[in-house]
């Protein structure tokens, strides 16, 4: 009903002007056009309104409850039916038409009060000499002025940086935007004094809202990732930065598996990508995810797409690429596994190995002879995965043959290596290691020592 009575005192052109873009500023402009026509009589005396009145209309505005404006008060100006007024009331507002003008100037008032404190709020404010609020955006002398962010939501780096994370700083200082950048203004300020270089600022979803301030004070994404984004800032004005980039690389595993019986290899056809466009027969492939091994991510991407359960062997070769997504560098490493042990029983019994293709992305799996994977047009076409494949089969059939003269004894191991048949399979095991003679980079994983954790090292076993 109140928006239908506004309508019908607004002029057409009235409707259409910015104000009444705002319910609320529209609903203001309606009280005090109201107040000012429902008693003319009204106009030239304005201050005869009684001071209780205006006393209680302010401290009403001041609690921000302006839907009780025309709610009674201990000291009522009108009892029921307006014939009753205090004496104090000039005559001229002895009407209840009169009354009920004033209540919508005391509800106009309360609505301004409450606009003001929804749209601003206070932190880094201060009035000027004209009274309008403004907020400081240059860092001055922060000399005695303590850190506004609390040191358990910071970690200082050896190389004098600073990373704060934005989620465990106080709410009281992350709930508004103004309040933020003023405790950021005061926190930059302090560790420039102090010396210190670089800043990242680790922002998550939920504070998005927080990334425009910081982006006023010169910070700049460094990366972003599902959650959370990292921006970062300089704080040397003499020295260009020299803060790391986001990430550059994305790191892809493929997998040679073979056959412990037939010495074919493991291939897939793919539902979706180059490769399906083109019926490509292509190794088991994929990503690695945050913090991942090689070794981890080849186990892992075999069972995802295939079904089966293997373990890695080594390293056969690597490539690098450039170029790619967002411009991203890749790093693509070429895994040989073997089987896991535990089809060892089904195969001596006359079984075969159960493949299970991953349904959301590949469209058939199956186990092909070598020669025929690399003779497909597409690899026949590129001198470089030509090498890749090269390398791939030259593991297959035993690697590189030495001689028993190169290790120094007669253990034998160049004897093994000839019995080594063009299908990778072995005169003495059921489940031939072929690479562990020839070449390839073997993984180790260690501890760091002179700090806790442990790295995967991979080392040439030419």
């Amino acid at each position: 009903m109140l928006h239908q009575g506004l309508a019908k005192e607004m002029s057409p052109s009235a409707t259409k002007s910015s104000t009444m873009r705002h319910p609320k500023s529209a609903f203001l402009l309606f009280l005090n056009s109201t107040a000012a026509s429902v008693t003319p009589a009204l106009r030239p005396r304005p201050a005869t309104v009684s001071a209780a009145f205006c006393h209680r209309s302010a401290s009403r505005a001041s609690t921000s409850r302006p839907n009780r404006a025309l709610s009674t008060s201990p000291h009522p100006i009108v009892s029921r039916g307006g014939a009753s007024l205090r004496q104090s009331t000039p005559p001229s507002l002895h009407s209840p038409a009169a009354c009920f003008s004033a209540a919508l100037a005391g509800t106009a008032l309360a609505i301004a009060s409450s606009t003001t404190e929804a749209t601003s709020c206070s932190g880094n404010e201060e009035h000027n000499d004209g009274g309008a609020m403004q907020l400081t955006t240059e860092a001055g002398p922060h000399e005695g002025r303590a850190n506004p962010f609390p040191e358990d939501t910071i970690k200082h780096d050896t190389y004098n940086g600073v990373t704060v994370d934005v989620s465990l700083l106080p709410k009281e200082i992350t709930a508004c935007p103004n309040r933020f950048q003023e405790a950021l203004i005061t926190a930059l300020g302090t560790w420039k004094d102090e010396g210190k270089r670089g800043v990242w600022m680790r922002i998550p979803t939920e504070l998005a809202g927080l990334i425009p301030p910081c982006t006023e004070q010169g910070f700049d994404f460094q990366h972003a990732e599902p959650g959370r984004a990292v921006l970062t800032k300089w704080l040397p004005t003499e020295s260009d930065s020299r803060l790391p980039r986001g990430p550059t690389h994305q790191v892809g595993v493929g997998i040679l598996l073979l056959h412990p019986q037939t010495g074919k290899m493991l291939a897939v056809q793919e539902k979706t990508g180059p490769a399906a466009a083109r019926k490509l027969w292509k190794m088991p492939t994929g990503l690695t995810d945050p913090g991942e091994d090689i070794v981890e991510a080849a186990v892992r991407e075999l069972k995802e797409e295939t079904g089966l359960d293997g373990t890695f062997d080594k390293i056969i070769c690597f490539r690098q690429a450039h170029g790619g997504l967002f411009n991203q560098s890749d790093m693509f490493f070429v895994c040989l596994l073997r089987l896991d042990p535990k089809y060892d029983e089904a195969l001596r019994e006359g079984g075969d190995i159960e493949l299970a293709p991953q349904e959301e992305e590949i469209a058939d799996a199956s186990w092909i002879d070598m020669e025929s994977y690399a003779n497909q047009e597409v690899w026949q076409a590129s001198p470089l995965y030509k090498e890749m494949n090269d390398a791939m089969l030259s593991v297959a059939r035993g690697g590189i043959e030495k001689q028993d003269s190169e290790y120094g004894d007669d253990t034998g191991a160049a004897a093994e290596m000839s019995n080594i048949n063009a299908h990778g399979g072995s005169s003495g095991s059921l489940f031939p290691r072929p690479a562990s003679h020839g070449g390839g980079f073997v993984a180790r994983t260690l501890p760091v020592g002179f700090r806790p954790g442990k790295n995967t090292i991979y080392t040439s076993n030419l």
